[in-house]
């Protein structure tokens, strides 16, 4: 058995790995050397910490002891053995001893490195939680999807993804994708061992193979989840218990409990026997047919085994697949037995025509035929029926998903027509509950996605007598279905953009109309205060006139931020296409306008009042320089062409001046530190950008900057809101000093429109990272789509016309291969949609649309091949008689030769009545049994009649004559028999006369 195999490598390297902790010499023939039971002494000390007597004699008695002290040190701890006893292991049971050491592997090895999260999340099935914990760590890797224990891991890509989700560092995930399976388990156990300091428990050429063994697996992961980051969720496990049922099955009734793991078991994937060996030899001895009968009945009561070992037709899609994949296998290897099963029946019937047999030997070797030919015919009849049931079960649950979604999207479209319909909203807390509304849209869709795509891959069966017309109803719904999908899919998308783009454009006009009117507010105010007559002195004079400069400077800056307002207010109104709202934002740009004016009025209205004060106060008690600085300042308020600018007066001295002081100092390092962060953020993001998009293009370090600079933003936008509450303190603090307040807003501006740029640019890079990711999972699926019909081009080249092959079973083969070709449609199907998808992107790369269109290309150059090449086959078959013709013509043949031998022997003593009636009764025997094999005569001269039309001259020459002869055969022996039969009774009637 191959997985007791790989178990007894795998657990003897766990022991070993054990013993050279502790410097104990290792094991080298885990069955030999574990028979006395010290070496299980050994290893239970090291895992219980306790000194465990031996015994020091080497008889079996002394054996027995010491194995049955390991019994009870495991019944101490609790470790439940069943049918388990120290002669079994003493006698080196292959099968117990393995069970024996899964149970200390168990208890010490896996339920000890998990009892601490078994007991945070109150679950006691430590395999459903190991695997939620392996698929919460292999989930962002798109190739790899673990499901159980064994299959998931035989080509190396979930090894890996565990490791490199947690240690990124130590290997390059593009360069595992790219090795073969063997080279990818080989890298992940080198890893692992050489970072982690876990033992190469396995070996990769025992996992890279069809069914790796289930507990060497278990084994392997246990040491990884132990020295690696653990985090699974109760979210994690019920989506474990949402798998499919058979993998569910695999975690609730697997080899994980104590009862089960010790239990004589049978793998119902073990390697059965080879294929018989072809016997074809005409002067076949009785040995040689005798070997070749056992190799053949062998192989048959496997595979009556595992076809009665088969779960009864599941009722869900996904299983039932899964079972037709299964089934057709084994239907494959039936079709490869069935010349094996032919050539046995010919040997058989030649040993019998040879007539060197005894009667007993003639008589079993015609029972054992019997036997066989009535299994294998049973086991025949039965597997086509399990497959017309599967294909009727299977054809018919994809009809309801079909439908199923059907009815989805016509919801679904009603759904959007309805929302369609709804203008949208009058204000942003109802923009909101539209946003709620939406995504609760797209939540459904992606939850319908799961089924989307499974529907990716239909499977359909195109048969001899239907055709592709079988196909050409699924896949016209299938098209139907897809056109609809993509354009919910379309508009929910564009949707989603166009609210989230109104969103963030009324959320800047609101802040920008709140901004301005606080800053209008604050002019108004600090236009309040200025004094426009009764000036004391020049000084004051000169205060009040350097505040009306600012102001102005101030107003000047600002009118550009007024008039990019009402733009974007007249760009939300239109977007948006309600009239209300539209007459709501009017009505607020008119309200702030409104302000902007009545302040530019009162500004200089204050502007002549100053003037005319400076004109009252007489020149001779006003200074030149303060009535220069009066004069241009007039002309500024009144000339609204004018850009002449005032000199600064001069301030007392006793003054501080606030920039100065501490919090202009904290405000400037500040705004410097923040304004460093944007312009390295920018160029981090420039770095990271997506100039030119490739085939495969790896994104995981693009991520991962884009993750480090993400996280930054948020760690500042504490920072940035500090900054923005200081800078306004500063402006108030400013103001009302008199003082320009142009280098803060200046720096302010600069800031948020520099936060601004980061926070879109962000956006662009990571939209185009998941396009990249997109095209990525596009040209793989293609590469394996491409990869299938290199292999039906390689079954064309090398096997479509091999000559040690039937045409009746390369016919089969070529059908099977066409059938899996056609059913790929689907998959294609999507690819299609996914490339239309992607082409859509205005910058889409040309090479999206030149590979589908040359894959395209290839699948209906490999398609018309294959239909060739079986229409071929099948007018060579028909042209060719059937393997059941051939043998029903020779066995008739035999049976005649046989007949006719125990005719002739009728006539010889017949001189007792006794021997006579005897002789009689044999010659009716012969009579009834040549009128039995009359309908197969008839069917036979059909046969030949069908072949006539079909065949070629020389075939159909043969095959005529044959037959013509066998039936003049038949026609002579029935004359003779009935002659003798006639003869007989007279004898018999004369006889009893004279006695």
């Amino acid at each position: 058995d191959e997985h007791n195999d790989v178990q007894k490598k795998t657990f003897t390297k766990w022991i070993n790995a054990r013993f050279s902790k502790s410097g104990k010499p290792p094991v080298r023939d885990m069955f030999t050397d574990l028979k006395d039971g010290r070496k299980l002494l050994d290893l239970l000390e090291g895992l219980t910490g306790k000194h465990l007597p031996k015994e020091r004699g080497s008889t079996r008695v002394h054996a027995l002891n010491n194995v049955n002290r390991v019994l009870q040190v495991l019944h101490q701890n609790n470790v439940e053995l069943v049918n388990i006893g120290g002669t079994d292991i003493v006698d080196g049971n292959h099968k117990l001893t393995l069970g024996l050491l899964w149970s200390i592997i168990l208890h010490w090895q896996v339920k000890d490195v998990m009892k601490n999260i078994m007991s945070d999340l109150q679950q006691t099935n430590s395999e459903k939680i190991l695997l939620s914990w392996v698929r919460q760590s292999t989930r962002p890797y798109s190739q790899v999807n673990v499901l159980n224990f064994t299959t998931s891991w035989a080509d190396g890509l979930a090894f890996n993804a565990v490791i490199h989700r947690h240690k990124p560092e130590l290997f390059s995930w593009d360069k595992v994708i790219k090795m073969s399976s063997v080279e990818r388990l080989e890298n992940a156990f080198n890893i692992a061992k050489n970072h982690l300091g876990i033992e190469k428990l396995l070996d990769p050429e025992d996992v890279a193979v069809q069914l790796p063994d289930k507990k060497s697996i278990i084994m392997y992961l246990t040491s990884l989840f132990e020295v690696l980051p653990k985090q699974v969720t109760m979210e994690d496990i019920r989506e474990v218990e949402t798998l499919p049922r058979r993998y569910k099955q695999e975690c609730e009734d697997g080899e994980f409990t104590m009862q089960q793991t010790v239990a004589l078991e049978e793998d119902q994937d073990s390697s059965r026997a080879e294929t018989p060996s072809t016997v074809t030899e005409v002067d076949m001895d009785l040995d040689s047919y005798q070997v070749a009968l056992e190799e053949v009945l062998t192989w048959l009561l496997s595979a009556e085994d595992v076809f009665r070992e088969q779960e009864e037709i599941s009722g869900d899609v996904e299983e039932v697949k899964e079972q037709f994949s299964t089934h057709e296998a084994f239907m494959m290897e039936l079709t490869a037995h069935q010349s094996s099963v032919g050539n046995v029946l010919q040997a058989g019937n030649q040993l019998v025509a040879q007539g060197n047999l005894s009667p007993e030997e003639e008589f079993e070797i015609q029972e054992q035929m019997l036997l066989l030919n009535s299994r294998w015919e049973e086991l025949r009849v039965e597997s086509m029926d399990r497959q017309s049931r599967l294909h009727d079960m299977l054809m018919e649950l994809q009809k309801q998903q079909l439908q199923q979604l059907s009815d989805w999207l016509t919801v679904t479209e009603e759904r959007i027509q309805k929302m369609e319909s709804q203008l949208l909203a009058e204000d942003l807390e109802s923009l909101q509950k539209q946003l709620e509304e939406h995504k609760s849209l797209q939540s459904d869709l992606e939850a319908e996605q799961v089924k989307v795509n499974s529907l990716t891959h239909m499977v359909v069966i195109v048969d001899e007598s239907s055709g592709e017309s079988a196909t050409a109803i699924l896949e016209e719904q299938l098209q139907r279905l897809g056109e609809r999908w993509t354009a919910v899919c379309r508009w929910t998308e564009d949707r989603r953009v166009k609210l989230q783009e109104i969103q963030l454009l009324w959320q800047e006009l609101l802040e920008e109309q709140c901004l301005l009117k606080a800053w209008l507010t604050e002019k108004e105010e600090s236009l309040s205060k200025v004094q426009t007559s009764n000036f004391k002195d020049q000084t004051e004079l000169s205060v009040n006139v350097r505040k009306l400069a600012i102001l102005k400077e101030d107003m000047g800056m600002k009118r550009q931020t007024l008039d990019q307002l009402n733009e974007l207010g007249q760009d939300v109104a239109q977007i948006l296409g309600n009239g209300r709202a539209s007459s709501k934002i009017d009505q607020d740009q008119e309200e702030l306008t409104q302000r902007w004016d009545s302040l530019v009025q009162k500004l200089e209205d204050y502007s002549n009042q100053v003037t005319q004060a400076v004109g009252s106060i007489g020149t001779s008690q006003v200074s030149q320089k303060t009535t220069t600085e009066t004069t241009p300042l007039k002309e500024q308020v009144v000339v609204k062409q004018s850009r002449q600018e005032l000199p600064p007066p001069p301030l007392p001295k006793k003054r501080q001046i606030p920039g100065d002081s501490e919090a202009k100092k904290k405000f400037d390092a500040e705004s410097a530190e923040l304004l460093d962060w944007i312009s390295k953020s920018k160029s981090a993001i420039q770095a990271t950008d997506i100039k030119e998009y490739k085939k495969m293009r790896e994104t995981s370090s693009m991520k991962e900057n884009l993750k480090v600079i993400e996280k930054e933003r948020v760690e500042r936008s504490q920072k940035l809101d500090e900054l923005k509450r200081s800078g306004h303190i500063l402006l108030d603090q400013m103001g009302k000093e008199g003082l320009s307040t142009v280098d803060i807003k200046t720096v302010m501006e600069k800031i948020l429109s520099g936060w601004k740029d980061v926070v879109q640019n962000l956006e662009e890079v990571a939209r185009k990272i998941k396009y990249q990711e997109d095209v990525n999972a596009y040209l793989k699926e293609m590469s394996e789509l491409e990869k299938t019909l290199t292999e039906k081009d390689d079954w064309l080249k090398n096997y479509a016309s091999s000559s040690s092959q039937p045409l009746a079973v390369l016919k089969d083969l070529c059908q099977q291969e066409l059938t899996h070709l056609v059913s790929l449609s689907p998959r294609l199907e999507h690819l299609k949609a996914t490339c239309k998808a992607l082409t859509t992107q205005p910058t889409s790369p040309n090479f999206i649309q030149e590979d589908l269109n040359g894959f395209l290309d290839h699948f209906k150059l490999t398609r018309q091949k294959l239909e060739e090449h079986h229409q071929q086959l099948k007018k060579e078959t028909e042209s060719q008689p059937s393997q059941e013709y051939v043998d029903s013509l020779q066995q008739l043949k035999d049976m005649l030769i046989e007949l006719e031998g125990k005719q002739q022997s009728i006539a010889s003593g017949l001189g007792e009545p006794i021997k006579v009636e005897k002789a009689l009764q044999q010659a009716k025997t012969i009579c009834e049994t040549l009128e039995d094999q009359k309908p197969r005569i008839d069917k036979l001269a059909e046969e030949t009649k069908a072949l006539e039309k079909h065949a070629s001259s020389d075939i159909k020459n043969i095959y005529t004559q044959e037959f013509k002869h066998m039936q003049g055969h038949w026609d002579k022996l029935k004359v003779k028999i009935s002659k003798d039969v006639k003869l007989l009774e007279e004898i018999m009637s004369k006889l009893r006369i004279f006695e």
